[in-house]
C-alpha cells in the first residue's frame, strides 16, 4: 500500500510503498477514504507532541475516515471516523474498535474528515467545555481558522446573544461575519486590544474561546464579566501569557484547557454525531480542499505555512 511516513523526527514526510498493517486484538482494519492534515500532525512528526507516539519511522496521520474491512465489532463496509494519533495517512490503517464513530449519510468523506479534530475542537470548546448558554456573549480569539470558524457557528447554533470574532486577516473576519459573528476585532499590530475587546463585548464576555494565548488572551481578560469561562484550545500567538493573580481572583475567572486527545471516547463520539448532523442539516459549514495522497508533502508544507481557513484533506 501507499502511505505517508517520516523516517526521523522533524523530517519532511514522504509517500512510499510499505506493507499494510495487521490488526490486533480490539482493533479494526479500514480502507482509507479521506484524512485531514492538522497542526498536531506537524507536532507529532517533530517529536513535540505531549502524548505517546512510536519512534520513527512510522506512518503519520492523527485521524482518518475509512471503510471497515475487518472487525469483530463493526460490520464490513461501515464508514467511520476515528482518532488514530498515527497511521491515518495510509491507504489501509488500523484503529481501536472503540474509537470508531460511524459517519452519518448526508456528508462526504472529505467533510467527514475535516470536521474531526478541527471541527470537534471548535464545537466542543463552545458546547461542552465552555458550556455556552443562550443569550451569552462569546469572544472567539483566532476566528479565521477552521477551529475558530466552527466555534463561531457552534455559538450561533446554541443561541449565543452576541458573538465577537477576533482575527488577523480581513478575509478571516469577513468569513466569521458570514458564519454568524455579530462583531469583529482586527488583531492589528499596535492596536489597543484591551480597549477594542472591551468595547466589542460590552458589558462583558461570558465565554472566551482562545486559539491564540499570549497577548490577545491577556487583553481579553479585561473584556470579561465576573465568572467568565476561558477555554484554551491553542497558542498560535505565544506559548506563554502573563495573568496577574489579582485579575484572576477579582474576576473569579475559570480557565479551562481543551484537547480532543484528552476527551473521553464516548464524549468525542457524541459530539462528532452532533456536529455531523449540524453539517448535514446546513447549520454548520467548513471550507474543504481535497488533494491526492500522493501530494501529501505539498499539503504538509501548506499546512505549516497556514491554510487561509481551509481544511486540507487527503484522499487516496
Amino acid at each position: 500500500m501507499r502511505a505517508v511516513r517520516i523516517s526521523g523526527w522533524g523530517q519532511t514526510p514522504v509517500v512510499e510503498e510499505c506493507p499494510p498493517p495487521a490488526r490486533g486484538p480490539g482493533e479494526a482494519l479500514l480502507r482509507l477514504r479521506a484524512t485531514s492534515i492538522n497542526p498536531v500532525d506537524l507536532a507529532i512528526a517533530s517529536g513535540r507532541f505531549y502524548g505517546e507516539t512510536p519512534d520513527p519511522p512510522f506512518v503519520i496521520g492523527a485521524e482518518a475516515v475509512g471503510e471497515v474491512v475487518e472487525s469483530d465489532r463493526w460490520p464490513a463496509g461501515t464508514r467511520a471516523w476515528c482518532l488514530t494519533t498515527t497511521g491515518g495517512f495510509g491507504e489501509v490503517f488500523v484503529a481501536r474498535e472503540e474509537a470508531l464513530v460511524p459517519v452519518p449519510d448526508g456528508i462526504s468523506d472529505e467533510v467527514a474528515a475535516a470536521i474531526g479534530i478541527a471541527g470537534l475542537a471548535g464545537w466542543m470548546s463552545v458546547v461542552d467545555r465552555g458550556g455556552v448558554q443562550a443569550g451569552e456573549t462569546v469572544l472567539v480569539l483566532g476566528a479565521s481558522g477552521v477551529v475558530g470558524q466552527v466555534a463561531v457557528q457552534a455559538a450561533r447554533v446554541r443561541g449565543a446573544g452576541r458573538i465577537v470574532a477576533a482575527a488577523r486577516t480581513k478575509e478571516g473576519l469577513e468569513r466569521a461575519l458570514s458564519l454568524g459573528a455579530h462583531w469583529f476585532v482586527a488583531l492589528e499590530d499596535g492596536a489597543d486590544l484591551a480597549v477594542e475587546f472591551r468595547d466589542a463585548c460590552a458589558p462583558g464576555a461570558d465565554l472566551v474561546i482562545d486559539m491564540l494565548w499570549g497577548a490577545p488572551l491577556q487583553a481579553a481578560l479585561g473584556a470579561a464579566r465576573q465568572r467568565a469561562r476561558f477555554v484554551q484550545v491553542g497558542n498560535a500567538a505565544g506559548a506563554t501569557a502573563t495573568i496577574t493573580g489579582g485579575a484572576l481572583r477579582g474576576g473569579r475567572f475559570d480557565i479551562r484547557g481543551f484537547s480532543v486527545f484528552t476527551e473521553r471516547r464516548e464524549d468525542l463520539a457524541r459530539a462528532y454525531r452532533e456536529l455531523a448532523d449540524a453539517v448535514a442539516g446546513g447549520a454548520v459549514s467548513v471550507q474543504v480542499e481535497a488533494l491526492p495522497l500522493a501530494e501529501a508533502p505539498i499539503a504538509w508544507a501548506r499546512q505549516a505555512g497556514g491554510t487561509a481557513g481551509r481544511k486540507l484533506v487527503l484522499v487516496p
